[in-house]
């Protein structure tokens, strides 16, 4: 390589030239790699084929296997002995292509800048050509009004027709323009990086992947797009704002505390409901599984608790068996309970395809039923100090708060059901039987047991949620938990959980139901406590969350 070419200051170059010094780079790199490192990658390669080979015999295997090894000693000691002077090359390389190309790109932008302007021009003056074309027309057509309505009715009404393709075609082509000028910008922006990304054999930068994605980021954003998709979030996060700058204890970390007790219970029946949502379903009986989760709970954690259930007494679980067997049992229970109602909602839906809202309405009004009146009605009182110790806060001082344990449940909750939903073949298969059963079906997938899965699953969650709830308040009621059904659901959609099915995150039902308490937090500040202003708000959020995602299901559509 000649000496000008290992000089890397700053030159004027032309593209081509620019062109002309990488490959020159490659070529080398190329040459020093050929019978090191890209050998290596043959031969491995190789050796995995003949590995894979069921027709081979093992012996003829082993034998082909030992001479590519004894090939692959061989490249690494090249590779080796190339490693110094190819760092050097590629070092020196990467600074050349990086350094020399800012003048290059720095005119391609300008060039762009004029391409753009120029078509501007052009776009502005062929609308005003059309329309001065459709008021001449116009004109023309007009001495007609008066002689033959008929014709004058259709022929307005063709020239208007011409006029609306003229500028539907005119726009088509401006808009298509406008990109070639934006592609041309863009692929200027990656060259260097994705030269350099090829002289370091398909390597990056950290701080080159950084600034390549923010470009591509830059490059595919759409202002109209963005504040159709996060519109809501916007309104959240400025009223949010407002409420912070009028009431400033709101940020406190005794506020963050609570919002995150809060957060950790209620982010069970959140992902629960999730998963029928996925399903284009949803679940009105979280509220009672609520119900029936926490009265079980508290039931057997309370020692001395007077409630029974249809004339079953559970205080004496606690008594004889000890605390460790009454969390167990009382864990066991609340989520057979709940698994038990979901399922049976679940079987109705997927055998007779019921719809969720209906099998799921059935199911709440039983258990409401069942447990009013196994019951009487009275409140379990509060479960005892050991138990209340499950839902404490770790780390309390006399400063701080803490940070609840249940927030730790619920984390670990959230990942196990995050790996579910991504990273197992029952979550795709969630996925496949929520955008189209029918087509997920005929690919051989079982939406009967699916669609039970993901009932089971849910009840095993609303389960947790309701034991989690009870260590943190410490009683229930049978109408304790009454419209967190329709919380559950509020921040699901508000994550982006669409109800067309086949189309969400756990991360969305997570930050939804984080957002939704923060929102309700700061809604009882503004209220002065209102519960009914604050459902006014709450349900007015709601409107415009499935509003929103039903306008991206009709323009997919």
């Amino acid at each position: 390589m000649s000496s000008e070419l290992n000089n890397t200051q700053v030159k004027t170059l032309t593209l081509d030239e620019y062109k002309s010094h990488y490959e020159e780079y490659k070529s080398k790199v190329d040459a020093l790699r050929k019978s090191g490192t890209d050998q290596i990658k043959i031969l491995e390669n190789e050796n995995r084929k003949i590995k894979g080979n069921r027709l081979m015999e093992a012996e003829v295997k082993q034998e082909l296997i030992e001479k590519n090894k004894e090939k692959i000693l061989a490249a690494k000691e090249v590779a080796k002995e190339n490693s110094g002077e190819l760092k050097n090359i590629v070092s020196e390389a990467t600074k050349f292509l990086k350094q020399n190309y800012k003048p290059i790109h720095k005119a391609i932008s300008e060039e762009c800048k004029a391409l753009k302007e120029e078509e501007n021009n052009v776009y502005k003056a062929k609308v005003a050509e059309i329309n001065n074309n459709y008021k001449a027309s116009m004109a023309e057509i007009e001495a007609l009004k008066t002689e033959n309505r008929e014709e004058y009715t259709v022929k307005a009404k063709l020239a208007k027709q011409g006029y609306k393709q003229a500028i539907f075609e005119a726009k088509t082509a401006h808009n298509s323009k406008l990109q070639e000028i934006k592609d041309k910008k863009h692929d200027s922006f990656k060259r260097p990086y994705s030269y350099c990304s090829k002289i370091r054999d398909g390597h990056s930068s950290v701080d080159e992947k950084i600034i390549t994605k923010f470009e591509s980021y830059l490059y595919n954003f759409d202002f109209k797009q963005f504040l159709f998709k996060n519109g809501l979030y916007i309104i959240i996060i400025i009223f949010m704002i407002g409420c912070i700058i009028r009431t400033p204890s709101l940020i406190g970390i005794d506020s963050l505390n609570l919002i995150l007790k809060n957060f950790s219970t209620k982010v069970f029946f959140a992902l629960g409901v999730a998963g029928l949502i996925l399903l284009a379903g949803t679940d009105l009986s979280v509220g009672r599984m609520v119900t029936l989760s926490t009265m079980i709970t508290c039931m057997i954690l309370n020692p001395n608790t007077t409630v029974k259930f249809f004339g079953v007494s559970f205080n004496n679980i606690y008594k004889t068996g000890g605390f460790g067997l009454a969390v167990f049992v009382a864990l066991l229970f609340s989520i057979f309970a709940c698994t038990l109602f979901s399922a049976i909602a679940g079987f109705f839906t997927s055998k007779f395809k019921i719809h969720p809202f209906i099998s799921t309405l059935g199911t709440s009004l039983v258990i409401w039923g069942m447990i009013g009146f196994g019951t009487n009605n009275i409140k379990t009182g509060t479960i005892s100090n050991q138990a209340l110790s499950i839902g404490k806060s770790i780390g309390k001082t006399a400063t701080l708060p803490g940070i609840p344990l249940t927030l730790i449940y619920a984390i670990v909750a959230i990942i196990i059901v995050w790996f579910i939903w991504n990273k197992t073949k029952f979550g795709k298969n969630m996925y496949a039987v929520g955008g189209n059963p029918e087509a997920a079906s005929v690919s051989g997938i079982s939406v009967f047991w699916t669609t039970m899965g993901v009932f089971i699953m849910a009840g095993i969650l609303y389960g947790l949620g309701g034991f989690f709830q009870s260590t943190v308040t410490g009683s229930s009621s049978s109408s304790f938990g009454q419209g967190w059904e329709l919380e559950a659901i509020a921040a699901c959609v508000i994550g982006g959980i669409s109800f067309t099915g086949g189309i969400g995150k756990i991360s969305g039902a997570v930050f939804g139901c984080l957002l939704f308490e923060i929102l309700k937090y700061y809604l009882r500040d503004i209220t002065g406590g209102s519960a009914d202003i604050s459902n006014v708000f709450i349900g007015v959020i709601i409107l415009l969350a499935v509003t929103l995602d039903s306008l991206k299901y009709l323009k997919k559509k």
